[in-house]
């Protein structure tokens, strides 16, 4: 299963208290829509209660679930924070 690095944890359970998102929320990770023949991508955010099929998961205090649909391309993968001056983001680390 996709997991989280302690400072992504942390990161991401500040931004939730930051916007108001009640603590039993779950981050959710699915694929994102694509147009124009694009990529698919990676969408994170918080759901109340996970979908059907989702994989379900904790990592350092924050409930996380992982769509059907990625769960498998992301499997053993890790979210972290990469820093870029000033500016953090979260990446995903393939696994291996």
């Amino acid at each position: 299963m996709l997991t989280l690095t302690p400072t992504a944890a942390s990161v991401l359970t500040e931004t939730k208290t930051r916007q108001g998102i009640p603590d039993d929320a779950s981050l959710r990770v699915a694929s994102a829509p694509t147009t124009n023949g694009e990529q698919p991508g990676i969408t994170l955010g918080f759901v109340d209660t996970p979908q059907e099929g989702d994989q379900i998961g904790e990592a350092h205090g924050l409930a996380v679930c992982v769509a059907p649909d990625v769960a498998e391309a992301l499997d053993g993968a890790q979210i972290d924070v990469q820093q870029e001056g000033d500016d953090a983001q979260l990446v995903i680390v393939p696994a291996g």
